[in-house]
């Protein structure tokens, strides 16, 4: 059985949904996956912001994890992305939300043996972010495990040629579909940068009167700042971002204090990406500063390469790790 084949196919008997649709709700949840930035590690820091830490670290390498509840789910991700996963699978909000719930848990124990959570979805995973395809996959498989029962027995040896062209169609069949997934799932910067500033334009447009200094952190969070390689000049496309960061901070209760911290990836040496992380977080607070925000509410410092959040060794990585990033102080 395929890694996952066994959860898809619990999912399917308890919920009462075919093949296709339980593969399209798991397809579902590994691009919100995909999508979140910071990856893996950043979807499941909105479950601990959601105050579900326990279950996130009985879940990272567990043996048991336990389970996680619809409105926790909703609570974590949002109704919105819950409903479109449901209008794409063909199944209610209610269905999909109760079996992605279910499946969540058992995907996160399996990407991250020994604790481990991987900076990319391993290829295995990959393939069943083909939707329907998952579903396809396992009637072939099964097809092939038919006959082979059949010619163990002795009742049909004349099929061990159909055996042979099934195994190698099979084995065509998720060479290509690997091949897709990965090539679906390519690195896009400007697609990451603008998914990143859609979500926490929306985080902050849903603070509510009264919000936390912690809930502005959160939110802050969500976005990525892509500055050009080698410059500390914010991007012309993050100023309305920045905007609205200002008029939020402004908001924040009295006494909140923020730290803008600057992180760049390995590029070029330790001492000049120290200095260039500082520039750049020195820019964010000028920005601010400029937009109406208290300059006591704002200090900066610069980590250069020595807090990497991702490995350095493909694009991506080096993407998740040129940041700025806020914390209290």
């Amino acid at each position: 059985m395929g890694t996952l084949d066994a959860v898809l196919a619990d999912v399917g008997t308890q919920f009462g949904i075919s093949g296709s649709k339980t593969s399209s709700l798991l397809s579902g949840l590994l691009s919100m996956i995909m999508e979140t930035p910071g990856g893996l590690g950043g979807f499941l820091e909105r479950f601990r912001s959601a105050g579900l830490s326990d279950l996130v670290s009985s879940w990272v390498g567990g043996t048991a994890p336990r389970p996680l509840s619809s409105s926790s789910l909703e609570t974590a991700v949002g109704r919105d992305s819950i409903d479109r996963i449901a209008s794409k699978a063909g199944v209610s909000f209610t269905t999909a939300a109760s079996a992605l719930s279910f499946m969540l848990p058992n995907l996160v124990q399996r990407l991250t043996p020994g604790g481990v959570i991987p900076s990319r979805i391993p290829n295995d995973i990959l393939a069943y972010a083909g939707s329907a395809t998952s579903a396809i996959a396992a009637g072939t498989r099964e097809a092939a495990y038919a006959v082979e029962r059949k010619v163990k027995s002795g009742s049909a040896s004349w099929l061990w040629p159909v055996i042979a062209a099934a195994l190698l169609l099979l084995l065509g069949y998720w060479f290509w579909n690997s091949r897709e997934a990965v090539k679906n799932t390519a690195f896009n910067l400007s697609d990451q940068v603008r998914m990143a500033t859609e979500k926490a334009t929306a985080a902050l447009a849903a603070l509510k009167p009264g919000f936390s200094a912690q809930d502005l952190v959160n939110a802050l969070n969500l976005n990525v700042m892509n500055f050009a390689s080698g410059s500390a000049q914010i991007p012309p496309d993050s100023t309305d971002y920045l905007n609205r960061v200002a008029a939020a901070i402004k908001a924040a209760p009295s006494g909140t204090v923020l730290v803008i911290s600057g992180h760049t990836d390995n590029t070029g040496d330790s001492a000049s990406n120290m200095t260039l992380s500082q520039q750049r977080a020195d820019a964010v607070r000028a920005y601010l500063v400029q937009q109406g925000v208290d300059p006591n509410m704002l200090t900066t410092r610069g980590f250069g390469d020595t807090k990497p959040v991702a490995t350095n060794d493909t694009e991506e990585g080096k993407f998740r790790n040129r940041r700025i990033e806020f914390s209290l102080r």
